[in-house]
C-alpha cells in the first residue's frame, strides 16, 4: 500500500530535526540513490533500503554535549576499561550517540517494520518500493536512501571436513612443528593437548600456556552463523558465556542455537568457537580456553541474504556496548548475486568503501581487537583470487589471517593480496588445513577436521588473547604490532602469507618502544594540531602533516570523508619537503563552503611515502 508522506512529518513536529537538517536538498532526488530508480516507479516490488538520517535529534551544541556526556555515562565498566586501555579519546563521540527514537518511531507508526539498525551509520533499515521510497527520501529528518548491499559470505563453510583419527595423534605426533617450534613432544603435553598440539605448537601457544597466559579476563565476541551443542559439546560446556552474551540478529532473539534445522545450518559457529576457545583435557585444548566468550549469530545459513552484512554491522556494535576486547569472524563478503554487474570491484577493497569493512574500522577505533579471516578464494580467478570485505581493512586495524598447511606452507586455497590501495594483505597466518575442531551434530565428543581460513583465524584470534592477557595495559595496535614483528615473514612480509606465522613466545617478549609509536624516519604522517570537536560557528581546527628526514620529496593529498565513507571534499594537495612540517585549516565546511551536517568526519591522508595506507584522523563537527 502506498504510504503518504506527510504523516510521519506531522507526527514529527513536537520533536523539530536539528538545524542542519534545513541544508539539506529540499527535494529528494538527490537524496534517493540512483541506483533505486527503478524500485520507486509505481508497482515496483519492495526492495531491502537504508534510511540514513540527517542527525541524531541534537537540539543545538549545548544539547549535543548533554547527549554525549549521557553517553559516557552509560558506557559499560568493560566498554570503559577497555576504551580507556586503547587510548581511545574521545571517550565516546557521536558514532556513539544512540538513534533518535522520534524518527525510529514515527517510522514504525506508518507500518514499516525496521529489520536493522546501526547508531554508528545512523540509520535503519526497512524494505520499501514505489513511490514511497521517494517520500521517505524528501522527509526532513532523512539524509539518504540508499540501497541494503546484497552479499555472499565466502568463508562459512570449510573447504573441506574429515572425521578426527582417535588413533593419529599417537601414531603422528604433533605434525610438523613451525621453524623454531620444539622438535620434540614430551608425553605430558601430549596427554593435555590431546591432537590439538601440533596446531599450537606452530604459534607456540603452549609456552604461553606454561606461563599462565590463557586468555582468563579476556572476552572475545564471535560473529558467525549460530553455535549448536554450545553447551552440549565437552570442548565447550566450560567456556563462560554470559546469560547476556548471546544474540541472534537474524531472528531477533538471545538463542543463538537452533537443533531443529538442517543439519549444516547454526554449526560453523561452533567449530570456530572450538577453535578459539575450546577444552576437553586430554582430548582437546584451544587457544584461549581461559577467555569469556560473547556470540553473535550475524549470518543465515539458508541462503544469500540481502541483510547479512547489515547483521554484521549490528553485531560489531553490539560487541563494542559489552565491552568485547576482541573480535573474531571467520566471514567475508565479495559477491553480490542479485544481478549481474553488482560483485564488490576490486576498486572497493581499499579499506575504507564496504559497510562490513568500515563496520570493522569502527569497531577498532573503539579499542577493540579484530580478526577475521582472509577468504577461501586464492584459486578462484573469478575474483581475483583476492581478499574481500572486511579483511581488506588497515592492518594497524583488523588482523587478516590466512592458511598454511601443517609444515608452514602457503594453502594454495587462502585468498591473497594486495588491497586495492597496495597495502599487504593477510596480516598473518595460522593452520588451516585439518584443523581439529568440534562437531555441533549432538555427540558431545564429536571433533574432526576442518579446513580453510575459517579456522585460521580464530587460532590467532586466541593467541592475541593470550597476549592481551599477560598485557593489559597494551592498546591493540601494540598487540598486533607484537604478532607481525615476531612472525616468521617480518622481515620480507609479501601479499600470500603476510608477515607469517606468529610465534607466541617472541611476541611475549616483544618490547615497544618510539620506532614502534612514532613514525620512522621517511613516513609521511597526519596528525591532528587543532581543536577536537569543531564548531563550524568557531575557529577552525588543524591538521599537520610531517615527512621524516629520511626520505626524499613527497607528493600529498588531504581529503575529508563523512562517517559513510563518502567524500566530503579534498581539503588540500601539493609536495612537501623532508625534515618539514604542514599545517592544514578546516572550518567543517564542504567544497562549496557550506557548514556540514554535525557528525563524525575523517581527515584522510595520501602520499607517495604513505606505503598504500591512508592515515586519517577522526574530527566531530558541532553547530
Amino acid at each position: 500500500m502506498r504510504l503518504p508522506a506527510l504523516p510521519l512529518a506531522a507526527c514529527l513536529l513536537a520533536h523539530d530535526p536539528a538545524p542542519s537538517a534545513s541544508s539539506l536538498p529540499a527535494g529528494s532526488n538527490l537524496r534517493l540513490d540512483p541506483r533505486l530508480a527503478a524500485a520507486a516507479l509505481p508497482g515496483a516490488e519492495p526492495v531491502a533500503v537504508w534510511v540514513e538520517f540527517a542527525d541524531k535529534g541534537e537540539q543545538g551544541p549545548g544539547d549535543l554535549a548533554d547527549r554525549l556526556a549521557a553517553a559516557a555515562r552509560d558506557l559499560t565498566p568493560e566498554c570503559r576499561r577497555r576504551r580507556d586501555r586503547a587510548h581511545v579519546r574521545p571517550l565516546v563521540d557521536y558514532l556513539d550517540l544512540p538513534l533518535e527514537p522520534a524518527y525510529l518511531s514515527g517510522l514504525e507508526r506508518l507500518g514499516f517494520a525496521l529489520y536493522g539498525q546501526s547508531r554508528w551509520f545512523n540509520r535503519v533499515a526497512l524494505r520499501a518500493g514505489g513511490p514511497v521510497l521517494g517520500e521517505l527520501a524528501a522527509m526532513p529528518f532523512v539524509r539518504r536512501v540508499a540501497p541494503v548491499e546484497r552479499a555472499m559470505a565466502r568463508a562459512r563453510e570449510p573447504v573441506s571436513e574429515l572425521p578426527a583419527d582417535p588413533d593419529e595423534a599417537a601414531a603422528q605426533g604433533p605434525g610438523a612443528p613451525a621453524p623454531g617450534a620444539p622438535r620434540a613432544s614430551p608425553a605430558a603435553l601430549q596427554a593435555l593437548y590431546g591432537q590439538t598440539l601440533g596446531q599450537l605448537s606452530r604459534l607456540h601457544v603452549p609456552a604461553l600456556h606454561d606461563s599462565g597466559y590463557t586468555g582468563a579476563s579476556v572476552t572475545v565476541c564471535m560473529l558467525d552463523d549460530g553455535f549448536n551443542y554450545y553447551r552440549k559439546h565437552e570442548a565447550l560446556r566450560s567456556i563462560p558465556v554470559g546469560a547476556s552474551a548471546t544474540r541472534d540478529f537474524i531472528r531477533g532473539v538471545t538463542s543463538v542455537e537452533d537443533t531443529l534445522v538442517h543439519p549444516s545450518y547454526f554449526r560453523h559457529g561452533t567449530i570456530t568457537l572450538s577453535v578459539l576457545a575450546g577444552r576437553a583435557e586430554g582430548s582437546y585444548l584451544a587457544p584461549a580456553f581461559g577467555c569469556s566468550a560473547a556470540l553473535a549469530r550475524t549470518e543465515d545459513e539458508s541462503g544469500e541474504k540481502p541483510i547479512e552484512m547489515v547483521y554484521w554491522a549490528m553485531g560489531a556494535e553490539w560487541a563494542d556496548s559489552l565491552g568485547a576486547d576482541i573480535i573474531s569472524s571467520s566471514l567475508g563478503y565479495n559477491v553480490f548475486p542479485d544481478s549481474a554487474g553488482t560483485d564488490i570491484p576490486y576498486s572497493q577493497l581499499d579499506g575504507h568503501t564496504t559497510i562490513v569493512t568500515r563496520a570493522a574500522e569502527i569497531a577498532a577505533a573503539k579499542g577493540i581487537l579484530v580478526v577475521v579471516s582472509a577468504g577461501n578464494d586464492g584459486a578462484n580467478p573469478g575474483v581475483g583470487r583476492k581478499i574481500d570485505a572486511p579483511a581488506d581493512a588497515n592492518g594497524d586495524s583488523v588482523l587478516t589471517v590466512g592458511a598454511v598447511d601443517s609444515l608452514g606452507v602457503y594453502a594454495g586455497f587462502s585468498s591473497r593480496g594486495p588491497t586495492y590501495d597496495w597495502r599487504i594483505k593477510p596480516d598473518l597466518v595460522a593452520q588451516g588445513v585439518q584443523t581439529l575442531g568440534a562437531l555441533a551434530l549432538g555427540d558431545p565428543s564429536l571433533y574432526a577436521r576442518q579446513t580453510g581460513t575459517s579456522v585460521s583465524a580464530p587460532l590467532v584470534a586466541g593467541l592475541a588473547a593470550c597476549l592481551m592477557q599477560a598485557r593489559p595495559s597494551w592498546p591493540p595496535v601494540w598487540i598486533i604490532q607484537a604478532l607481525k614483528r615476531t612472525a616468521s615473514n617480518a622481515s620480507h612480509p609479501d601479499t600470500l602469507i603476510g608477515w607469517g606465522i606468529p610465534n607466541g613466545l617472541a611476541a611475549l617478549a616483544w618490547v615497544p618502544d618510539t620506532s614502534h609509536t612514532h613514525a620512522p624516519p621517511g613516513r609521511l604522517t597526519l596528525g591532528l594540531a587543532g581543536s577536537n570537536p569543531l564548531r563550524t560557528s568557531g575557529p577552525p581546527t588543524r591538521v599537520r602533516i610531517s615527512l621524516g628526514t629520511g626520505a626524499a620529496s613527497s607528493c600529498y593529498r588531504v581529503r575529508v570523508f563523512d562517517a559513510g565513507g563518502r567524500l566530503v571534499r579534498e581539503l588540500a594537495s601539493g609536495s612537501i619537503a623532508p625534515g618539514t612540517e604542514l599545517d592544514i585549516s578546516w572550518r567543517g565546511d564542504d567544497a562549496r563552503g557550506r557548514a556540514l551536517v554535525p557528525g563524525l568526519y575523517f581527515l584522510a591522508l595520501e602520499g607517495a611515502e604513505t606505503a598504500g595506507r591512508r592515515d586519517a584522523v577522526r574530527v566531530v563537527v558541532l553547530r
